[in-house]
Formats: C-alpha cells, structure tokens, sequence
C-alpha cells in the first residue's frame, strides 16, 4: 500500500481499460497534474474539461479553476466516454 499520495501512479494499469481513475482530495503541495488532463467529475457532480493551458473549467464555462485547486476541494473521478 503506497500511503505517499505524491508517488501515486495515476496512469491507468491497462491500456484501454475501463476503469475511471479517482483523485481524493489532497494538500496543494501534493497535487500532480496527470499528463493527459482527463475530463473529471467533481463530488458536487460538476463536470470539469481542460482548458488550453492550464486550467479546467465546467461544461457552462461559468467556473474555472486549476488542477491544484480542484484537487484541494474536491474528490474528483475521471469522465469516460
């Protein structure tokens, strides 16, 4: 068990799988951005997309934060297609 959330792999296992990867929420100074920047799902069941650049915003457009911010407030899932 890996209880070092900033050595946490957050790349999925199998290439292709199905399985939604889940980010708890964690301290700013913990939070790695996954290189891929997936579409994420907030527990207030917001949809967050990537922006360009570094931000994420809701599918409204009407919220915008960063990774490290929506990482400190919310346990986040990834939204698959």
């Amino acid at each position: 068990m890996n209880t070092n959330p900033s050595a946490a792999d957050t790349h999925s296992a199998f290439p292709g799988s199905t399985t939604s990867r889940v980010w708890l929420v964690a301290a700013l100074a913990h939070t790695c951005e996954p290189a891929d920047r997936p579409a994420v799902r907030d527990d207030l069941m917001r949809t967050w997309v990537p922006e360009p650049g570094s931000g994420y915003r809701t599918h409204d457009g009407r919220r915008r934060a960063t990774w490290a911010q929506l990482h400190s407030r919310f346990d986040l899932v990834e939204v698959t297609p």
